[in-house]
């Protein structure tokens, strides 16, 4: 029962396209993974650096405490870009999703598709096969013993 699915060139571009899909969600995620990384390199300098200057505080070493305070400060403004790159890579995965989840749902759709005209043609051959089983028993005859 070799039958062609007639709409297999359209079921293969929905497959190219989940998979085009699937590698456009890859990358948005690598990149919130790298957003969230960075955002967490810049906590850690910022602790750091609150860590040296409570030190030198102790310390009585007042010499570096207004460059530090700025430093912090300037890390913390790093610290709010980073935030909302990981918030929009976050949304940007989310509508990935989506779409993703949209393709995928129309490669279903042609392979259930598929499934069914697979399912008529066996019922049509299946048909065909009785029909000439009938025929030829109506050609044939019947032989009286």
């Amino acid at each position: 029962m070799n039958k062609k699915f007639k709409l297999e060139k359209v079921l293969e571009l929905r497959e190219k396209a989940l998979e085009r899909e699937k590698i456009i969600l890859a990358d948005l995620q690598l990149k919130e993974k790298q957003a969230y990384e960075e955002m967490t390199s810049v906590m850690e300098d910022i602790k750091a650096k609150n860590s040296q200057l409570e030190q030198d505080r102790a310390k009585g070493l007042f010499d570096f405490i207004e460059m530090y305070n700025k430093y912090i400060a300037v890390r913390q403004n790093d610290l709010l870009l980073c935030e909302t790159k990981v918030q929009m890579a976050a949304k940007e995965v989310e509508k990935q999703k989506e779409v993703l989840k949209k393709s995928l749902n129309d490669v279903k759709v042609m392979e259930k598709l598929k499934a069914k005209h697979l399912l008529n043609y066996a019922e049509y051959v299946k048909k065909q096969e009785m029909m000439q089983i009938d025929e030829i028993n109506i050609t044939r005859g019947y032989k009286e013993e």
